[in-house]
């Protein structure tokens, strides 16, 4: 009866195995790299657990024994289903197959996310693709994530930046003939203000005119939303000054539905980029979909330099 554990026969059967397949101990040990020796005392230990004879060992050849033969059976099938599973890890690792789950918030999902996928959809029929649209910035590992496009002003050392996407200050023109004109920072801070955040906190707002003069501001917002189309409709309706990306609101402004506040200060920009669940080789599958995410922001933003590539 074998009493040892399977970390103890497991690597000799390995062993056995290739001795059997290639006729001879120093065959296998150079295959494996291991000493002639090291290869006997292990189908001898191998022996001694089994409580049989596996081999007849002469100068010339080894022969099977009849325990032998039934145990080598074992032995193939076993190294087989290993190697099959190693083979399978692999395809999933280096072939585009599989689940590949993408987070973005809704702007950046219709934006961004879904015409860059276009391509990459279509050329990799295997694979299986879900998109999780989520305004609140989720975590990867608890959700099992494996990409999130996301927006914000401090992204990561391991993030991937795509772009740099400009901030406008705007406001309804209803809005601002009911509340004074706006000619200095300083004057939004007797403004309604609209903020997109999860919290009511009071909100640092840095802004630089042409000459490189930098006034900050510390406003206590009279509306929050997590959503940025709330945030627009509530700046469209006439509520106050909102800070949006100026993507998101370009169509207003050329229509004159939104009119751009302190047009001579400009705003920090914010930055575009990739995070993921992965710290160390990733899967090809990921890598692909990073590559065209990247090709589809560098045919939107055209001159911005790449900041960061996935590793």
């Amino acid at each position: 009866m074998m009493k040892n554990n399977a970390m103890d026969y497991l690597p000799r059967m390995v062993i056995f195995s290739r001795v059997v397949e290639l006729g001879a101990f120093s065959k296998a040990a150079r295959e494996l790299g291991l000493t002639s020796s090291s290869v006997s005392q292990h189908i001898s230990a191998l022996e001694t657990m089994l409580g049989t004879t596996l081999l007849h060992r002469t100068t010339r050849k080894l022969c099977l024994t009849e325990a032998g033969q039934d145990f080598y059976a074992h032995c193939a099938r076993i190294v087989a289903l290993a190697n099959e599973a190693r083979q399978n890890t692999e395809s999933l690792h280096n072939e585009l197959v599989g689940e590949l789950r993408i987070a973005a918030s809704s702007f950046m999902a219709t934006e961004y996310l879904v015409p860059a996928l276009e391509e990459f959809i279509r050329s990799h029929p295997k694979l299986r693709i879900n998109i999780d649209v989520n305004d609140h910035n989720i975590d990867l590992m608890d959700k099992s994530v494996d990409l999130a496009l996301r927006v914000g002003k401090g992204p990561g050392a391991t993030d991937i930046v795509l772009a740099q996407l400009d901030a406008v200050l705007c406001a309804a023109p209803a809005y601002l003939r009911s509340h004074g004109p706006i000619h200095r920072p300083e004057d939004l801070q007797l403004q309604d203000f609209l903020f997109f955040t999860p919290h009511g906190a009071t909100v640092e707002l840095s802004l630089r005119d042409r000459g490189g003069q930098c006034v900050q501001l510390r406003l206590t917002p009279r509306l929050t939303a997590n959503h940025a189309r709330s945030l627009r409709k509530l700046a469209l309706q006439g509520h106050g000054v909102a800070r949006l990306l100026k993507s998101k609101v370009q169509d207003d402004l050329d229509a004159g539905r939104l009119v751009r506040v302190l047009p001579d200060w400009s705003l920090d920009s914010y930055s575009a980029f990739l995070t993921t669940k992965y710290r160390d080789a990733m899967p090809a599958k990921i890598l692909t979909c990073i590559t065209h995410i990247q090709a589809y922001f560098n045919r939107r933003h055209p001159g911005e330099d790449p900041v960061s590539q996935p590793g």
